[in-house]
């Protein structure tokens, strides 16, 4: 039986689905991040544009936010009428509710389009970026002086604070860290926008500090590039150095310990964190990819789903974004894409790709009919997964004629 309209009901059947999560036990956190340069992972290439997470269950990493997904969000910056992939993602913040992602904050590494490398944005509910903090509040904020600032590490603190890190040592006139006049890029700091105060939470020397004690050898940490709190409300963050070690998660914990090592990741190469956030260690949801996301004419896109296993699931198309203040769902933040669509209608009928099934693996396997030629438009999809009453990341994909 095809439960077709099954993301529209939310009765007893999600109240229960949200019990038995709230009542289970806690599940291991793990490192979600994104890389300064591509990777090898188990499903591909990891992109340096992408994030992924460290699924201790499985004891791999595994998708979470694609290129296409940053798309999705980035949309049109070029001004060619095409959705634009978009930079590395230098800092990330991720607002959880049980099994809701609610709010998701990013910085980039560079300028892209309006966006400055020192502003916090937010992936807002209509599936748009939204500037939260502009790159010149922060550097009024913090005093610094030479005119601009890269955000290195984020962390949005329950009471509304925002920790940070530097990309480079800053010219403060408000706070030092290891030198007068100087925040040092591997001190994490905090404003307070709400008292309009800074003030220091740890500098350099003190990570220094807790890396060596956590590592068994006295080190340098040079720079400190993401910051993350676990459940308990712990320090989380990632250095640049030792280079064994600058994709292990570290914790302000009995003086500095190591919450994942770098190994554990299992990635080829020499991996290093660019952006960190600390998640429930679950897959509360699919994260989505397609591939290629350019599709010229008569070449046949494949989208892929990864998260929990044996769950059947729908795939949804729509020409327009939608709202998930509309339609709020469990998973990643609800329906972003536009139900008065006629491709969204059409995606709830029996195409040959409106349905799947994950595997025991967690992973599943749509393939689009090809385009013919003359046909350039943009295509949004998002899968909702029925056993989870749960939406998936959307993906921005581009036929390009």
């Amino acid at each position: 039986m095809r439960h077709r309209n099954r993301w529209m009901l939310r009765g007893a059947g999600a109240a229960a689905m949200a019990a038995l999560f709230a009542g289970g036990a806690a599940a291991q956190e793990a490192p979600l991040f994104s890389l300064t340069a591509s990777a090898t992972a188990p499903w591909g290439t990891l992109a340096d544009t992408e994030l992924a997470r460290f699924d201790p269950v499985l004891g791999r990493c595994v998708p979470w936010l694609s290129i296409a997904t940053g798309a999705f969000y980035g949309g049109d910056v070029t001004g060619d009428g095409a959705t634009d992939d978009w930079k590395d993602v230098d800092a990330i913040w991720i607002g959880r509710q049980i099994d809701r992602i609610t709010d998701v904050y990013i910085s980039f590494n560079t300028t892209h389009g309006p966006w400055l490398d020192g502003d916090l944005l937010r992936l807002a509910e209509d599936g748009t970026l939204q500037r939260i903090h502009s790159e010149a509040a922060l550097i009024a904020a913090f005093g610094l002086t030479d005119g601009q600032v890269d955000v290195d590490g984020l962390h949005i603190a329950i009471d509304g604070r925002i920790l940070l890190s530097f990309g480079d040592d800053e010219a403060s006139t408000m706070l030092s860290t290891d030198h007068p006049g100087v925040i040092t890029d591997g001190s994490i700091v905090v404003f307070d926008p709400a008292r309009a105060t800074v003030s220091v939470v740890l500098t350099e020397g003190e990570v220094d500090a807790r890396v060596s004690n956590a590592l068994g050898k006295t080190t340098k940490a040079v720079d400190t590039l993401g910051i993350a709190m676990d459940a308990a409300g712990v320090l989380c963050f990632s250095v640049q150095s030792p280079s064994s070690d600058d994709a292990t998660t570290f914790r302000d914990r009995n003086g500095g310990e190591v919450l994942l090592a770098e190994s554990a990741l299992q990635l080829a190469g020499t991996p290093e964190f660019d952006a960190l956030e600390v998640v429930d260690g679950s897959a509360p949801f699919l994260a989505a990819r397609v591939t290629p996301r350019l599709v010229a004419a008569n070449v046949q896109a494949q989208f892929d789903v990864e998260g929990p296993a044996n769950h059947l699931l729908l795939v949804t198309l729509s020409f327009a974004r939608g709202s998930a203040l509309a339609f709020p769902e469990d998973g990643f933040f609800g329906l972003l894409l536009e139900p008065a669509d006629p491709l969204f209608a059409a995606s709830l009928a029996d195409l040959p790709w409106s349905y799947a099934a994950t595997d025991a693996s967690g992973r599943a396997t749509v393939l689009f009919d090809p385009a013919p030629a003359g046909i350039v438009v943009t295509i949004f999809a998002q899968a909702y997964d029925f056993d989870g009453n749960a939406f998936g990341t959307p993906v921005a994909i581009e036929l390009t004629g």
